[in-house]
């Protein structure tokens, strides 16, 4: 099994399962951690803290920043999981982005952007949590609005 994780490459998706834990390798470190969460799409009703498979989100109500409640108020509000392929943009002097790309960026492990929980509204892509807001749910500085926290059940690694 060392052997395995060890002469892996950097782009390898190299995952053992033991004792109900995962092993994989981020970043040249060889980590323990849970599985991701099966694919889940869950309504937000305006709740300050939704508990979800892999953790917590929390929605703080701010004033001029965060996502728009009344942008939010317009179609339903969803929780899900990813599936591949979404794409955001996070200001308006920049182009659409990949969500996957932004997380791999963020130097999130495969298992932790697979965990993430993303904001829709409708079928828009409103926020991912830890990253930003899409430009169309954004709050104007004299708007309500929430702020995302999200909070991983377990520490997201532990190095072997």
């Amino acid at each position: 099994m060392l052997r395995q994780l060890v002469l892996t490459t950097n782009d390898a998706k190299v995952s053992i399962t033991h004792e109900g834990r995962e092993i994989s390798v981020h970043r040249g470190r060889i980590l323990v951690h849970v599985r991701p969460p099966e694919p889940y799409v869950l309504a937000w009703h305006g709740e300050r803290e939704v508990r979800l498979p892999s953790g917590a989100l929390t929605f703080a109500p701010v004033h001029g920043a965060g996502l728009c409640a009344d942008k939010l108020k317009q179609a339903p509000v969803s929780l899900r999981t990813r599936t591949g392929g979404e794409r955001i943009q996070l200001a308006t002097n920049r182009p659409h982005h990949a969500v996957k790309k932004l997380l791999q960026q963020a130097g999130l492990p495969r298992w932790e952007r697979d965990a993430l929980p993303l904001v829709w509204c409708g079928d828009e892509l409103a926020a991912i949590p830890g990253i930003g807001v899409a430009v169309a749910f954004q709050a104007a500085h004299d708007r309500a609005g929430w702020t995302l926290e999200w909070r991983p059940n377990a520490v997201a690694g532990a190095p072997v």
